[in-house]
């Protein structure tokens, strides 16, 4: 398998905005339905700090870059500009190949 992370280090304030773009786009169902993905989720951190993670799993490498290479995945990227403006650090994503995982029943 293979994971991608997302690191945004944004305001507590625009990170509810970026999330709620999120939720009203169903951005993360989306690349679920366009794309090989496995799953995804989108995190902020528990600190209050306004950091985001955006995680997903991919078969592999060619998954990932389905998605990243899709019409659709800018679509958003103005309201991302609007919302995190210039001074937010966006993390370039990071690819991650899994070693090995346990799962719950």
């Amino acid at each position: 398998m293979y994971r991608s992370i997302l690191t945004i280090k944004t305001t507590p304030e625009q990170a509810e905005k970026l999330l709620q773009l999120y939720r009203d786009e169903e951005v993360l169902r989306e690349s679920l339905n366009l794309t090989r993905q496995v799953s995804s989720d989108i995190a902020v951190a528990a600190d209050g700090s306004g950091e985001i993670l955006v995680t997903a799993n991919w078969p592999d490498e060619r998954g990932y870059q389905e998605w990243l290479d899709h019409p659709k995945r800018d679509r958003l990227a103005p309201e991302f500009d609007e919302i995190l403006g210039s001074e937010v650090e966006v993390g370039a994503g990071r690819q991650y190949i899994v070693d090995h995982a346990v799962t719950r029943d």
